[in-house]
């Protein structure tokens, strides 16, 4: 009979279990045998704390209401001057000119406001003491308080808008102008947010309190800390929810600096505005640890000396144990042999059998690097969590230096970019659990380059997790180099080929630039021929159509020129066409478009010009022209007709169209003149 078969072994991974350092065990130790204590002290101290902060919540609201009632008083101050300047007898007389003086002067003796303004029932502004009388005047800010005095005829204190002349925060005091037992203004006497800051300041708040006045809608009106930036906006939405729900209170809540703070608020029953104070959570930490530290320091002198006994007791156990790591660590990583006193019996015939085993490990490792080195191969291991890499002895030897993190081979053997995309690749295979191949160069220490083959793979451990990458080098440099010799051989074939090419197209190009200059120029005066004209036109006319900017055009024509022909010869007449071109382009101004457009008729188009600053041009190449001595014939005229380009034009021929007939008219009128069309 044949013996049983045997039962296979099991490969589950073992439960994991927690393991406890022995210093762990000793502090808990203390930890436990002091705990009663700090549970009371800890009691003792969240009632002192509790106490402390229901006391502060009570001063700042008591704070709060006083506040309010300063704020309500300066309102009622300011709706009485208002009601007192809008019984004014400038206003019953409908004298606003008068009125505004008087405003100004009740503002400068009293200090009441900032401005006052008359508004008209629909919200117009009529007059501002901020602005000068007569002077055009924008709607009013806060037309809505103007509907609401001019239906109720009572007064209303607005909220913080913005100002329809200084364009910043302001409010308002609006109450109605009556005349014959109806309103018929209203009259807004203007405030700055800035009126409420001596409010705040006369409390003087401590640096680590914040407070602030709000409107009847939650609006900051003045703030303590950085009133330049948050006046004029919303509070936090929850506490402006808290504070129209309710009078007063207390809250934790976040300021608009998103800093976490214990506010209190008081809401003033008549007008509806508001009063907030803070406390920084900082500050209460603060205080907090004060306390903490006047309780605990005496506990904590008794705990640390527990701690320090135990640390002690830990120390020599562990001691042992750390050693023993040290070198299974170093036979792993095939390091430096370590030597460590052993303070345990136990650890000291475990270190014998790890050194017996790293010198087997070393005789067989030597074995392997000859025949890696004969071959120009090498591995490595890679392990990201330390940023280790270790290298085979033969990989050494190939790079010619030592390298024992990843970090080291930047820049040294491995470039910036290589090494950045190298080690992204190896992160990549981590991630994914795939193998890679890739070819890199890489420089030894005595500057070679070399070409390498590298091959890696991602390496799990007991738990099934990636932790490391490990791989194998191969040195390729001598195909790389063959590779490299018939890329440079090809490369230049190429660029014989580019430059080639190059050439040819420079002589293309030339030839086609000659070509149309030639195309656009007038032979005889090298003035803009009829093409170039009709092109130009035909941008112009565009650019006016997108963007509205009108041109003019000039027509100008010889005045009897066949007679000069008849009489001289052509040869003169062609003399008289190239001057005149020239007495054209120095009359013309620099961004005007001169051509000529047939026989003896020349054409000027004017950009961005209208009708007066053509016409001063056309006189101005008239007079040029007549006061120009021609060989031969002597003096000469021209005909000069105008005219502008308008939008309701269907094409570019129409303002030309005009022009032609504007010098017809000139001709018909007796020529040498300028008519516009």
């Amino acid at each position: 009979m044949s013996p049983p078969a045997p039962k296979p072994r099991s490969t589950a991974a073992p439960a994991a279990v927690r393991r406890w350092r022995i210093g762990s065990v000793l502090l808990w130790l203390v930890l436990a045998c002091l705990l009663p204590g700090m549970l009371g002290f800890g009691a003792l101290f969240a009632r002192q704390y509790a106490e402390g902060r229901a006391q502060l919540e009570q001063d700042m609201l008591t704070t709060a209401r006083a506040m309010v009632l300063t704020v309500d008083s300066q309102l009622n101050i300011a709706r009485a001057s208002a009601l007192a300047m809008a019984a004014s007898e400038h206003l019953a007389n409908g004298d606003l000119r008068a009125f505004h003086a008087h405003a100004r002067g009740v503002l400068a003796a009293t200090g009441a406001g900032m401005n006052v303004v008359i508004s008209d029932l629909q919200g117009q502004q009529l007059l501002n003491t901020l602005r000068a009388p007569g002077e055009a005047l924008p709607p009013h800010g806060n037309p809505q308080a103007v509907r609401q005095v001019a239906a109720t005829g009572q007064p209303v204190i607005s909220n913080v808008y913005t100002g329809g002349v200084l364009g910043k925060p302001v409010l308002g005091v609006d109450v109605p102008v009556w005349r014959q037992g109806q309103v018929q203004q209203v009259l807004t006497l203007g405030l700055l947010p800035s009126a409420f800051d001596g409010i705040l300041t006369a409390q003087r708040f401590p640096a680590e309190q914040l407070a602030a006045i709000f409107d009847a809608a939650g609006t900051i009106t003045a703030r303590t800390v950085s009133p330049e930036q948050f006046v004029g906006q919303k509070g936090t939405a929850e506490y402006i929810a808290r504070i129209l729900a309710t009078p007063e209170g207390a809250m934790n809540t976040v300021t608009r600096e998103g800093v976490p703070t214990l506010s209190v608020w008081s809401r003033s029953t008549v007008t509806g505005w508001s009063v907030g104070i803070g406390v920084t959570q900082a500050t209460l930490e603060r205080d907090l640890m004060r306390k903490l530290a006047a309780i605990a320091l005496p506990m904590l002198g008794l705990l640390a000396l527990g701690l320090l006994l135990a640390w002690v007791a830990a120390g020599r156990i562990a001691g042992s144990l750390q050693a023993l790591r040290q070198q299974a660590l170093a036979l792993r990583e095939q390091a430096t042999w370590p030597e460590h006193r052993m303070h345990l019996l136990e650890s000291a015939e475990v270190s014998d059998v790890l050194r017996q085993t790293a010198r087997e490990l070393a005789t067989r490792e030597a074995e392997l690097n000859e025949a890696h080195r004969l071959a120009g191969f090498g591995v490595w291991r890679y392990l990201p969590g330390s940023d280790a890499f270790v290298a085979s002895t033969s990989l050494r030897e190939l790079l010619g230096r030592d390298v024992t993190t990843y970090a080291e081979l930047r820049g040294t053997v491995l470039d910036e970019s290589v090494w950045s995309d190298l080690k992204a690749t190896n992160l990549e295979a981590l991630r994914c659990g795939d193998p890679y191949e890739v070819e890199v160069p890489a420089r030894r220490a005595d500057g070679q380059i070399l070409w390498l083959q590298l091959k890696g793979e991602p390496v799990r451990d007991a738990l099934g997790r990636q932790v490391e990458v490990r791989g194998s080098v191969l040195n390729i440099t001598p195909r790389r180099e063959a590779e490299l010799t018939l890329e440079q051989t090809r490369q230049v074939h190429v660029r014989q080929l580019e430059a080639a090419v190059a050439t040819r197209t420079a002589s293309l190009t030339a030839a086609n630039e000659a070509l149309q200059r030639l195309s656009h120029t007038d032979v005889l005066t090298q003035l803009n021929n009829r093409l170039a004209t009709n092109e130009r036109l035909r941008q112009e006319f565009l650019r006016m159509k997108r963007h509205g900017q009108v041109y003019a055009v000039l027509f100008i024509d010889i005045d009897r020129f066949k007679r000069i022909n008849d009489t001289y010869g052509h040869e003169t007449g062609d003399e008289v066409l190239r001057l005149l071109a020239t007495v054209l382009l120095g009359a013309a101004r620099a961004t005007d478009f001169v051509a000529r457009y047939g026989g003896e008729e020349f054409l000027v188009l004017l950009p961005d010009t209208q009708a007066d600053g053509a016409r001063t041009l056309g006189e101005k190449i008239r007079h040029a022209v007549a006061s120009q001595a021609f060989p031969v014939v002597g003096e000469l005229t021209v005909s000069v007709g105008v005219s502008v380009a308008r939008g309701d034009d269907k094409n570019e021929e129409e303002a030309v169209h005009r022009a032609d007939m504007a010098l017809y008219q000139a001709k018909s009128e007796g020529r040498n003149r300028v008519c516009c069309h």
